[in-house]
């Protein structure tokens, strides 16, 4: 039987999501709600299936078996790219950010749904096509503000250090103004200074948003999350507080047996 933990109205949920690929069950009967104005985290050891749960939220990938809710509704052929009129923005592993465009430019990306110009003629120095862009540009320079980037608006993401370019990262995401944050590592590859800035980042956007944060470092987990979901070998195998979390049998052994992998 897969596990289940009863949650009242989440905002974005799966119901029994099953996916194979090749053969392989990457994903088996996998439900989890996030609930309305909360952070919950999604842990599990490598190969779990966690960044799978993502791309099928987000439409990268099309469940074999089950469905996705977003307000109670099921979505049906979502579309990567009508996310963000949705009101859901996600970040990837890594960064993901252009080269060739500006810090600014990237960010403006985050938002470009929301306009009828396109950002890359913007990027071209074509004329303005309409007011809505001029608004995104003036979004884009306050949440680049917000993050401390707003300086190097004119850089490229080359000429950035590494933190910095998961700030921009998770700029972009904001830029939109998302009611649903799924996050993807994002303290991948920076240091504890760095982490701690990042998780009075993360608890300062609730409960006006919500956050769906897969994460491997587990001190930032347990210090920003309301809710976390376990994932072994594409099952859920628990889920609950941070406090029930830590001290559940089934998570315990399931990263003893990630480490004596190692």
């Amino acid at each position: 039987m897969p596990y289940v933990l009863p949650l009242t109205h989440p905002v974005l949920e799966t119901v029994g999501v099953t996916v194979r690929l090749s053969g392989l069950t990457i994903l088996d009967d996998v439900s989890i709600g996030v609930p309305r104005g909360s952070v919950t985290g999604l842990i599990g050891p490598n190969g779990a299936g966690k960044t799978t749960v993502f791309n099928v939220m987000t439409g990268f990938l099309a469940p074999d078996e089950g469905m996705v809710r977003y307000e109670g509704r099921r979505l049906k052929h979502v579309r990567t790219h009508r996310l963000t009129s949705m009101g859901i923005a996600r970040t990837l592993q890594g960064v993901g950010l252009f080269p060739a465009l500006t810090v600014e430019e990237n960010v403006m990306l985050g938002g470009s749904s929301h306009v009828r110009s396109g950002i890359v003629a913007d990027a071209l120095a074509m004329p303005w096509a309409d007011a809505g862009q001029r608004r995104l540009r003036e979004r884009a320079r306050e949440v680049m503000e917000e993050f401390g980037v707003l300086e190097d608006a004119q850089r490229r993401p080359s000429e950035l250090p590494y933190p910095v370019q998961k700030r921009v990262a998770l700029a972009r995401a904001l830029v939109s103004d998302p009611k649903v944050i799924l996050l993807d590592e994002p303290a991948g590859g920076i240091d504890s200074g760095d982490m701690a800035d990042l998780a009075r980042i993360i608890s300062s956007w609730v409960p006006q948003r919500t956050v769906l944060l897969v994460e491997h470092h587990m001190e930032l987990v347990m210090n920003v999350c309301d809710l976390i979901w376990v994932l072994d070998a594409g099952k859920v195998i628990a889920g609950g507080s941070p406090e029930l979390v830590r001290n559940d049998p089934a998570v315990i052994a399931a990263y003893l047996g990630e480490e004596d992998a190692h």
